[in-house]
């Protein structure tokens, strides 16, 4: 068996420290060093693991034992750390949205190709079972042609206030920075490419000054159509529900999957130990990285769905500024 590969977190808050913990017994992959903006916060939590602390990106870029950086700090950082550790040679792993512009994930996206380097992104509910059993159903055409998918991502980011989350510029259209970035991902994994969306948001009562009901339509390239909903002011809920002729299969949370079938009638499937945050499913995308670093398969996340999601991303924010239909480029 090959040794792990050696990883830096660049980025050590709440979220930083569950990718470090979700794999503290792997064997494919270890994290060995961390750069974060106050190395007294996380100290203990370093010192516990035998992780070298830093608040200097550089500490981590110019070290040859380290073989990847993984990214978790607010995505107006990330192009700037993307280029920076495509140029020192390391592979990278960036939590989502992988950046808010289209121009910029295609620039970094080729920067890492050139270098020969792999690419991971942080959505870490691709690797869910139930997404994994809807995606089945849907492949085996179980349901027939699919028409329509509908999809909710929902919290209150009110708690947020003071952090990136509470600020116009690192969550425009509302909760698709944070939240419904998950939501478009799953879209493009189930129905495949995007051709243009129209949004209408705003914000209704949340005390933080983003908005907080955000409704975005989609068309696919298929035919086929979408809703995606990231409401910012209320309790929590994932939901992606995929119609078809033949009937619908809805996925809630990342432990519960609905069958409801013209032929076959209704069932309903729940997978144990996936409770939120699903660490199973965090160390599930980080060990599929590291293996594909180590030359196994290919991460099943591929740059081209990196770059389509941004672009469409990108062209969410543009219609929610104008209120106009913005086709994907």
């Amino acid at each position: 068996m090959n040794m792990p590969i050696n990883a830096a977190i660049v980025g050590l808050g709440r979220w930083g420290e569950l990718l470090v913990s979700s794999v503290d017994d792997s064997q494919t992959i270890k994290f060995t060093a961390a750069i974060t903006r106050t190395p007294s916060k996380v100290k203990e939590f370093c010192a516990a693991r035998n992780m070298s602390l830093s608040s200097n990106i550089d500490d981590v870029l110019n070290d040859d034992t380290i073989d990847a950086i993984v990214i978790a700090t607010p995505h107006s950082q990330h192009f700037n750390q993307i280029m920076a550790a495509a140029a020192a040679g390391k592979h990278v792993y960036c939590e989502k949205p992988w950046t808010l512009n289209a121009g910029e994930a295609q620039t970094s996206l080729r920067a890492l190709a050139d270098a020969g380097l792999k690419v991971g992104i942080g959505h870490n509910r691709r690797f869910a079972p139930n997404t994994l059993a809807m995606e089945k159903i849907l492949d085996d055409g179980e349901l027939g042609t699919p028409v329509h998918i509908d999809g909710h991502f929902h919290a209150n980011l009110a708690p947020a206030g003071g952090a990136w989350r509470d600020s116009r510029a690192e969550s425009p259209a509302g909760g698709m920075t944070s939240m419904g970035i998950h939501v478009l991902d799953m879209f493009i994994n189930l129905f495949g490419r995007i051709s243009d969306v129209q949004v209408q948001s705003k914000q209704v009562a949340t005390p933080i000054d983003i908005d907080d009901s955000t409704l975005v339509r989609i068309n696919f390239e298929s035919g086929c159509t979408g809703h995606l909903t990231s409401l910012s002011a209320t309790n929590m809920m994932w939901r992606i529900s995929a119609f078809c002729l033949g009937g619908w299969v809805e996925m809630r949370d990342q432990d519960k999957l609905e069958v409801s079938s013209v032929a076959g009638g209704n069932y309903v499937k729940t997978f144990p130990g996936y409770d939120y945050p699903a660490l199973g499913t965090i160390q599930a995308a980080l060990e599929a990285f590291a293996g594909d670093v180590d030359g196994g398969n290919l991460y099943p996340i591929t740059p081209a769905e990196i770059e389509h999601s941004t672009a469409v991303l990108d062209a969410i924010i543009q219609s929610a500024e104008t209120g106009k239909t913005i086709s994907i480029k």
